[in-house]
């Protein structure tokens, strides 16, 4: 009687566990409770976020994140959200795959996946923690941020060796595509699933940036979620979400068809997409709206094409095949050409001995000259001079960034902007992206506006 009591005081709480919440509109226009969750909830898989770090304490991820790393600092495990102006954004694109529930109510669309959490803001630590995410055995990387120009060479390369050892690397391709829409990294590198987004009625997010590269799109309006306070916020949206759900469908597929390659899954989303800007493939949603639905059901149609890895394969071959060691590979279109090396030593040499033997000559010549000149009166500094400055002024001092202002501005949960690198061409102007921002303290969470049923794709 007592365990039949436990189980029964124990099954409501369960059950409502897996009820998402009302403002969670692409439940419904995927289907995920009825359609997909029967299926597959993400056993097995592990979804690397590269991010600000995954606030691992919260409820709503308990038991869902694995120990990761920090490439930015190269201490701790990740498992700490590092995001101190934002409200963790690195936490909040973790609930939108794996949450688990929790008091929030906030369900991940892929509630059994792993999350491997990689602190890595800067274009250096994000170019190490691809790979260090493909060798932990993460099946799904999640690049929810970019920065403004072409794919750089170290990047590209990454990525690469991500997807030679059968991951598939999820970017979201940006929010101002209605400013000034600029070309985003990593988006724009070969070989990445760049999301655009969608809206509640389906349609196309006006903000979603509008390039070649975008390939597809998903859910991206009023797409709120738990962040590191263990809270939900709601957002006006992003591309960050879009991709954050993109990389909990693709979990979903592989732990149902653990055998499918990289390469089977992204075909299989992109056959699966329903055209939702105008006809045929376009700059803004790519493909169209993906139905993850659609492969569980066998409705994918067989053999169709696969303009991900058609161009990356394309690259590949233009990069005479050179990968994995981060040394070469720049013959695609986004890869900035690097100048061929050659071996100099022998000028360096004679330069050298030619350049010593004239400085040697100068420095003689200088010497005698000197002795043959009269000592210069000494200039005595007037009172408040700079120590040892001879009477010049004092140097203004170097003005410092504003706290919290060293990266660039905060990530929002409409997407993270990480510093550029140095441009390879004329520089291109940042992108102004919708910022998240949490209450002043004291301030209760803002509520969520009206929400539209969704229709179902």
């Amino acid at each position: 009687m007592a365990m039949l009591m436990a189980t029964a005081a124990a099954a409501p709480g369960a059950a409502a566990a897996q009820a998402p919440r009302a403002e969670q509109w692409w439940f419904t226009t995927w289907g995920i409770q009825d359609q997909i969750w029967p299926h597959s909830k993400g056993a097995g898989v592990t979804v690397a976020v590269l991010d600000s770090g995954v606030q691992a304490d919260i409820p709503e991820l308990a038991g869902a994140v694995v120990p990761g790393l920090n490439l930015e600092t190269g201490s701790g495990d990740g498992r700490t959200d590092q995001d101190s102006a934002g409200g963790g954004h690195g936490t909040g694109m973790a609930t939108t795959i794996a949450s688990r529930g929790g008091p929030t109510g906030f369900m991940g669309v892929a509630p059994e996946a792993k999350i491997l959490p990689v602190v890595a803001q800067g274009h250096a630590a994000l170019v190490k923690g691809i790979r260090a995410a493909a060798d932990r055995g993460a099946r799904v990387i999640n690049i929810s941020k970019g920065a403004p120009g072409s794919c750089p060479d170290d990047m590209q390369q990454a990525i690469k060796y991500a997807i030679d050892r059968n991951a598939v690397v999820v970017a979201s391709a940006g929010n101002t595509g209605h400013t000034d829409n600029s070309s985003l990294y990593p988006a724009n590198c070969r070989g990445v699933l760049a999301v655009g987004g969608s809206t509640i009625q389906n349609g196309v997010w006006a903000n979603s940036q509008r390039h070649p590269y975008v390939d597809v799109a998903a859910p991206a309006e009023q797409a709120g979620a738990v962040v590191k306070d263990g809270r939900y916020w709601t957002s006006d949206g992003g591309t960050s979400s879009a991709a954050a759900l993109t990389s909990g469908a693709i979990a979903l597929v592989m732990s149902k068809y653990p055998k499918m390659s990289n390469r089977e899954v992204v075909r299989q989303l992109i056959a699966s997409a329903k055209d939702i800007g105008p006809a045929g493939r376009d700059d803004r949603s790519g493909h169209g709206l993906i139905r993850p639905r659609l492969i569980f059901s066998g409705e994918v149609p067989k053999n169709t094409g696969n303009s991900v890895f058609e161009e990356y394969d394309q690259w590949a071959k233009s990069a005479g095949g050179s990968g994995g060691s981060g040394d070469g590979g720049s013959g695609g279109s986004n890869a900035p050409v690097k100048a061929p090396k050659t071996d100099n030593t022998g000028s360096f040499v004679i330069f050298g001995i030619v350049g010593g033997a004239f400085l040697l000559i100068l420095v003689v010549g200088l010497f005698m000259t000197r002795r043959n000149r009269r000592p210069a009166p000494m200039v005595v500094a007037p009172p408040g001079a700079m120590p040892g400055g001879m009477g010049h002024s004092p140097m203004p001092p170097t003005p410092m960034p504003a706290p919290g202002q060293m990266g660039g501005p905060p990530p929002s949960m409409g997407g993270g902007q990480m510093p550029p690198v140095p441009p390879q061409g004329p520089p291109q102007p940042p992108g102004g992206q919708p910022q998240f921002h949490p209450p002043q303290q004291g301030e209760a969470p803002p509520r969520p506006g009206p929400y539209q049923q969704p229709p179902q794709r």
